[in-house]
């Protein structure tokens, strides 16, 4: 298995992967990996992970099913293929709010901030995904959020 990206995320889920594959290998594309230093501590402790530093992913190969991944190291040049099984891609992710300008608070990050109903700062304004500052990014959390922000706008509608 391959992991891309070496911030919290992507360490999260090296790890998490660790316990389940045989080997995990992860790739970052600065020469130091992000993640804090409590989880790198772990990561470097598991006997069945890789982590390769300053190295730029060029594809993912495979037609019916992932089977390997090509990268290039950045300092020399060298491209090598890894055959895989599976890649995680966690590099990450930039909240597109600029748009919103001052209407509506956000984080320093640019996530805009709900609180556990959804609403923003913004009275009758709701958010819900990876644009807020919810504490997981994953699809699932997303649809739940959505459903959420949903149910708290029609409550706001019926009430005003």
């Amino acid at each position: 298995m391959a992991v891309i990206g070496g911030g919290n995320s992507g360490i999260e889920a090296a790890i998490d992967l660790a316990g389940i594959a045989s080997h995990v290998t992860v790739f970052e594309f600065m020469p130091e990996l992000k993640a804090d230093a409590i989880l790198q501590k772990r990561l470097y402790s598991l006997p069945n992970v890789t982590v390769l530093k300053n190295v730029q992913t060029k594809e993912i190969t495979g037609t019916e099913k992932v089977n390997g991944i090509t990268y290039m190291e950045r300092e020399s040049g060298a491209v090598h293929h890894m055959d895989l099984q599976g890649v995680f891609v966690q590099i990450g992710l930039i909240a597109n709010t600029d748009w919103l300008g001052e209407t509506i608070e956000r984080n320093r990050i640019g996530e805009i901030i709900v609180d556990n109903r959804n609403a923003t700062s913004l009275p009758g304004v709701f958010a819900a995904g990876d644009c807020t500052d919810s504490a997981y990014k994953q699809i699932v959390i997303a649809m739940g959020s959505g459903a959420g922000a949903a149910l708290s706008a029609f409550d706001y509608l019926i009430r005003n």
